[in-house]
């Protein structure tokens, strides 16, 4: 299709365009309408030329947690723009249980499912990466190490500005609760607190830190040790981990600011109700499951390479940090 060729776009994606679906990012929209419009085509006509010949059934959507934000929101999310586009979702949750998963891509593959995203497991299987590569797939949030495209939070530098927010105000002994090194995204969040411990002139190595899997549980836990040992800031790479430090850090008896500073990820609603309000690292949960959902619709008309798409978080200063007060 020249149209699609000329703005180097897959078909589906000039179809998705002409059709106002929410899964085409709007400045991308735009170009495609703007340039069907001067090469002369029409929009309905071109549209129903490029979808003419789809038929899907159903794509799965594998991930290890459904009750938090940074699964919740996008399965949400993705479950309406592939809806929208006419295609159904199935979601699976794995419990983070690598033979779960497996178990669970099998069924799917076995009921002629037309592709997924997903989310993998911390020790992901190779029978499973073998699995994936038998389908259009899009990772989402976590990298198994396949050739497929994926969508992730760029939290490198976010992390980074967070540390450096933190040592601005005078804190030198920070804590750091995050999510373990055997999961991609727990690399990239060690990575930007280890650089911005560097730019601040400070002992990365002396830093206190846990790194748990990702749950409201060893939140709570993993954070409450980290308060006890004295630190004067908190930063918490993860949102369950965040919901449960949060939790930790108002049992602790540690007035915030004054005595805590803590510095959230993922910005729930209700952080903002929190008192006071937490500085956040705030995620685009909405444009990642409207990237998700369009490379997987681009995937499944063989349109989709490998190669990682990011979202940039963004620091939201609030009432939770504060230069570091008496220290009981």
């Amino acid at each position: 299709m020249d149209l699609a060729r000329e703005l180097g776009v897959s078909t589906a994606t000039v179809s998705r365009a002409l059709n106002g679906s929410a899964a085409v990012r709007p400045e991308l929209a735009e170009r495609v309408r703007a340039h069907a419009e001067a090469r002369g085509y029409v929009a309905n006509r071109l549209a129903r030329a490029l979808s003419a010949n789809s038929s899907r059934a159903f794509v799965g959507f594998v991930i290890p947690y459904v009750d938090t934000p940074a699964y919740s929101a996008v399965a949400a999310e993705c479950a309406r723009l592939l809806s929208a586009d006419g295609t159904q979702m199935i979601l699976t949750i794995t419990e983070n249980d690598p033979e779960r998963e497996l178990r669970q891509l099998r069924d799917l593959i076995a009921s002629r499912c037309a592709g997924l995203v997903i989310s993998p497991s911390t020790g992901v299987l190779d029978e499973t990466r073998r699995l994936l590569g038998s389908l259009p797939v899009v990772e989402l949030h976590r990298a198994s190490g396949i050739d497929a495209p994926g969508v992730f939070s760029d939290d490198e530098q976010a992390l980074t500005e967070s540390v450096l927010h933190l040592a601005a105000l005078g804190h030198t002994d920070i804590a750091y609760l995050g999510t373990p090194r055997e999961l991609s995204n727990g690399t990239v969040r060690l990575r930007g607190v280890r650089r911005g411990m560097e730019l601040a002139g400070l002992d990365r190595d002396a830093m206190a830190m846990r790194l748990v899997e990702p749950t409201r549980e060893l939140g709570r836990e993993g954070a409450a040790e980290l308060i006890a040992a004295g630190a004067t800031a908190l930063l918490v790479g993860g949102g369950s981990l965040s919901v449960g430090a949060a939790e930790a850090a108002r049992h602790s008896g540690r007035r915030i600011p004054d005595e805590l500073s803590l510095v959230v990820y993922g910005d729930p609603a209700w952080f903002a109700l929190a008192d006071p309000p937490l500085t956040t690292i705030q995620v685009d949960y909405a444009e990642l499951a409207r990237r998700a959902a369009g490379l997987l619709l681009d995937a499944l008309e063989g349109g989709a390479t490998g190669g990682g798409t990011l979202v940039a978080p963004v620091l939201r200063l609030a009432g939770s940090t504060a230069p570091p007060g008496a220290v009981p």
